[in-house]
């Protein structure tokens, strides 16, 4: 109820506030219709500059003809050049841990030069004749293809 009543209280200034338009105004159409006939009557234009101040001042309003606003006689702003910074060094970062070397694999020797006395592996090692087999230090040595297997 009191929402209505506030309504009702405010509509006579909404209905002042619509009936003062001044782009409908007489004055504004007077000044405009003035406007285009001095452009239909006068192509260079030399009396358009004061029209349009007049019908300007009739249908926008504002301050006296031909004054200018305030913002345009604003000093111009000075803004200081930037200044720019280094930027500051990135955090030092741990190294990441390095990974375990490869562990090495160890592969049996091969005979590279044999003789009447045994076989010299390519390791630098001597193996001895034993019948047909061949010894290492440690014992019997067995042949797999071209590789020796000494314990």
């Amino acid at each position: 109820m009191k929402i209505l009543a506030a309504l009702l209280l405010a509509a006579p200034g909404w209905v002042a506030a619509q009936a003062v338009d001044p782009l409908k105004s007489p004055e504004c159409a007077h000044a405009l219709a003035a406007l285009e006939a001095a452009r239909s009557d006068d192509p260079r234009g030399a009396r358009l500059g004061g029209l349009r101040n007049e019908a300007a001042q009739a249908c926008l309003g504002g301050g006296a003809p031909g004054a200018r606003s305030a913002r345009v006689l604003q000093a111009p702003m000075v803004v200081s050049p930037p200044i720019a910074t280094p930027p500051s060094p990135p955090p030092t970062l741990a190294l990441p841990r390095q990974p375990p070397p490869p562990v090495p694999i160890e592969r049996p020797p091969t005979p590279a030069y044999c003789d009447t006395g045994g076989c010299w592996t390519n390791d630098g090692g001597h193996l001895r004749h034993l019948g047909p087999n061949l010894a290492g230090p440690n014992g019997r040595c067995m042949q797999q293809g071209g590789q020796v297997v000494c314990p």
